[in-house]
């Protein structure tokens, strides 16, 4: 099914900024990616999230990847 309307003429970029996904203990559930400023909040979010598998992805700046299993390419 796809959605009505014109397709975005720019493309997505990711923010500057730390990244991780967690997912839920079940199999069935989708990693969800989200950000954070700064490392010490990574730390944070890490601790918030211990009950949840954690990944780090790594640090975004102008679109590459800085560390990471991306280390290096472009984040589209």
């Amino acid at each position: 099914m796809s959605k009505a309307g014109r397709k975005p003429s720019r493309i997505k970029s990711l923010k500057n900024g730390y990244y991780f996904s967690i997912s839920g203990s079940t199999q069935n559930s989708r990693p969800i990616r989200l950000m954070r400023s700064s490392k010490f909040e990574i730390d944070i979010a890490e601790r918030e999230f211990k009950n949840r598998n954690f990944k780090y992805l790594g640090e975004v700046k102008d679109n590459f990847w800085q560390d990471g299993e991306n280390k290096g390419k472009k984040t589209n």
